[in-house]
C-alpha cells in the first residue's frame, strides 16, 4: 500500500515525471515522494520473496544494469532508496540545463550506471533532542525540513514578528534570517543536493555550482575572468568573486601581527611559531616535531636511504626529495628553469632564501611585521617576484594599529586594505566597492568585484 503523503509532499507543478528503474517495472511517478513510496512497495515483495526462498541471503540490486549486493537487509533498502532519489536530481539537472541552452555541454566522463556512494548506516538525525534515524533518504531530507519549519513557528514572537531563529542541529547555534534562511542551511548539515550532471552523473546542492562544473572545463572555460593577485584564470566572474577573497587577510595572531586568510593557516602558525609543543620524536636522533607527517619527511630526507632517480635516459640525477626531483625536471628536461628575480635591480637568483638576504642587505628592506619571511609569487613572465602587497579586512587592520590610531573610523564590513607590507611606513589603501566609503580613511579607491553569491 502507498505511504498516504504528507501535506507538504503534495504534487507541484515543477514535478518531474519520474521512472522507475525496478527490473521489468514500466510505472512512471509525479515526483521524488512518490517515486520513494512506490519503491517501499517493491522493496516489500522482495523481502517477501527472499523470505519464500529460504536459505537466499544475499540481497541483489534489481535496478536497471546495478550491481550492487550485500548481505545486510538494510543496506540493500538504503541503496534501493538512493537510487530513487538519485535518478530524480539527474532529471532535474537534465530540466535545468534544457531551461538554459546557453550553458555548455558537459565533456567530463559519461557515467556508467548511476554513481551511487556507499551507504553503511542510517540517515542519522542530528536535531537537538532527535534519535531518529531513516532508510530512505527522501524520508530524512523531508524530517530535516520539518524540524526547521516547526522550529521557526516555536521561536517566533507572539506579535507575528520575525526575529532570527535558531538552529539546534548538534554543535551548530547559527541564526538564520527567517525559516527559508534555516531550511537552506539546514541543508548544508544533511548534505541534501538538489540537481545532478546527467553526462557525468555528479552531484551538486545548487544549480549555480552544476553551471560552474560545465563552463570551468577545460573544453568549455573562455578564461575571461583573471585574478589581478595571482594571475589565475576562471571561467565565470562568481568563481573569481570566491577565489579573490582567498586573497583577504581575515584572522590576525593575538601573538604577533601576523595576518592570515583562512583560520587553518592561522591555527598551523599558532603551533610553529608560538606553541613549544613537539610531541613526535625521531627515533634515530633527538629531534622532536610538530606534526607526524613533519617527522616523516625528517626521516626520509636524513635517516632513509630511499633516493628518487630520474627517469630520463642518460641522466644520472638522484635526490632523496621529491620537490628537488621535481625542481631538476622542470629546469633541466623541461626547459622552465625557476628563477627569483630582484624587482629592484632584476637580478636572478635560484632560490628565494638567496633573493631575500639580497633584498635586506643590498636594498635595505625588512620582513613584514608578524612574518618570518618574505612572500613571492610568479608573475605573467614566470618569474617569482617579491609580494609588493597584501589584502586585510578592516577589523585585521584595527587589531594591529590599536592603540595608536586615536580614532577608529565606523566602516561596514565591505571594504578591505590593500597594505604595502614592506615600506617604512606602511601603505594602507582603502578597497571598496563604494567610493563614499573608501574617501572616508583613503584617497585611492581600488574596485574590487562583489562578494555576494549571484542567482541564476
Amino acid at each position: 500500500m502507498l505511504k498516504q503523503l504528507p501535506t507538504s509532499k503534495r504534487k507541484k507543478s515543477s514535478d518531474l515525471q519520474l521512472p522507475c528503474g525496478w527490473r521489468d517495472c514500466q510505472m512512471v511517478c509525479d515526483g521524488e515522494w512518490l517515486l520513494n513510496s512506490h519503491i517501499a512497495e517493491h522493496l516489500e515483495g522482495h523481502q517477501q520473496q527472499q523470505r519464500e526462498s529460504q536459505g537466499q541471503d544475499k540481497c541483489v540490486c534489481v535496478w536497471n544494469d546495478c550491481s550492487f549486493q550485500t548481505n545486510c537487509r538494510e543496506e540493500f533498502e538504503r541503496h534501493s532508496y538512493y537510487h530513487g532519489y538519485y535518478i530524480n536530481l539527474l532529471l532535474q539537472g537534465k530540466h535545468e540545463c534544457e531551461l538554459h541552452p546557453e550553458i555548455p555541454a558537459c565533456y567530463a566522463q559519461p557515467r556508467n550506471g548511476d554513481k551511487l556512494p556507499e551507504l553503511k548506516q542510517n540517515f542519522q538525525c542530528g536535531w537537538s533532542d532527535c534519535k531518529r534515524s531513516f532508510i530512505s533518504i527522501v524520508e530524512f531530507q523531508d524530517h530535516i525540513v520539518q524540524h526547521a519549519s516547526f522550529e521557526y513557528e516555536i521561536q517566533k514572537s507572539p506579535d507575528d514578528e520575525r526575529p532570527k531563529t535558531q538552529c539546534n542541529w548538534t554543535l551548530c547555534n547559527k541564526l538564520l534570517e527567517n525559516k527559508y534562511r534555516l531550511i537552506e542551511h539546514i541543508s548544508t548539515h544533511s548534505n541534501k543536493k538538489h540537481v545532478a550532471c546527467y553526462h557525468c552523473g555528479e552531484l551538486f546542492r545548487t544549480k549555480t555550482t552544476l553551471f560552474d562544473h560545465l563552463r570551468r572545463q577545460p573544453d568549455n572555460n573562455t578564461q575571461k575572468f583573471q585574478c589581478a593577485q595571482c594571475f589565475k584564470f576562471f571561467a565565470t566572474e562568481k568563481l573569481l568573486r570566491g577565489h579573490v577573497v582567498r586573497h583577504v587577510n581575515c584572522y590576525k595572531c593575538s601573538m604577533c601581527d601576523m595576518t592570515c586568510s583562512s583560520a587553518s593557516s592561522l591555527t598551523t602558525h599558532i603551533r610553529y611559531r608560538h606553541l613549544k609543543d613537539k610531541p613526535y620524536k625521531c627515533t634515530e636522533c633527538d629531534t622532536r616535531c610538530v606534526r607526524e607527517s613533519d617527522l616523516a619527511k625528517h626521516v626520509q630526507i636524513v635517516h632513509s636511504k630511499l633516493v628518487h632517480q630520474c627517469d630520463q635516459p642518460g641522466c644520472q640525477y638522484s635526490v632523496r626529495t621529491y620537490t628537488q626531483m621535481r625542481r631538476h625536471f622542470l629546469e633541466v628536461h623541461g626547459n622552465n628553469p625557476i628563477f627569483y628575480a630582484c624587482h629592484c635591480c632584476e637580478r636572478f637568483f635560484k632560490t628565494g632564501k638567496s633573493l631575500s638576504i639580497h633584498l635586506i642587505k643590498k636594498h635595505g628592506f625588512r620582513l613584514p611585521s608578524g612574518h618570518k619571511r618574505f612572500s613571492y609569487r610568479v608573475d605573467e613572465n614566470g618569474f617569482y617576484r617579491l609580494e609588493m602587497t597584501r589584502i586585510e579586512s578592516l577589523e585585521v587592520t584595527q587589531q594591529i594599529l590599536a592603540p595608536h590610531i586615536k580614532q577608529e573610523p565606523d566602516l561596514a564590513g565591505s571594504c578591505y586594505e590593500i597594505v604595502n607590507p614592506i615600506g617604512v611606513d606602511y601603505e594602507r589603501i582603502i578597497v571598496s566597492n563604494d567610493a563614499n566609503e573608501a574617501q572616508l580613511v583613503g584617497e585611492v579607491t581600488i574596485s574590487l568585484p562583489s562578494l555576494d553569491d549571484e542567482d541564476f
